[in-house]
């Protein structure tokens, strides 16, 4: 199984995955739902932005996504980052709420 990083993770906080999906393959889902479900094997709870194209569809504008995603992020306690980051605006932006807001941020290679 794939191993996440859960360093200074406590059991009792709820994760947000934070990653690039503008312009991949399938929005790059496997690698959401592959982390998902380690966190959650882990005894985690998760908040997974990939869900969102589950429940609306792909078709929508990505300000649909952005919004619906910051609104998951701030109901979690820590925001996971993964993946290559330096092209993603949407990534950037969680970052910055999250370091407004004094949320916890755990980068996967870190």
């Amino acid at each position: 199984m794939f191993k996440v990083n859960t360093k200074n993770i406590a059991l009792t906080q709820t994760v947000y995955l934070s990653g690039p999906m503008t312009g991949l393959p399938d929005y790059n889902r496997a690698a959401f739902n592959l982390r998902a479900e380690a966190f959650r094997a882990a005894g985690y709870s998760v908040k997974n932005p990939a869900d969102i194209s589950v429940t609306h569809g792909t078709d929508k504008a990505y300000e649909f996504y952005f919004k619906r995603a910051l609104r998951m992020m701030l109901d979690a306690d820590v925001v996971y980052v993964f993946g290559d980051t330096t092209q993603s605006r949407g990534v950037e932006m969680e970052l910055q709420v999250a370091k407004m807001a004094g949320m916890q941020v755990v980068w996967e290679g870190r």
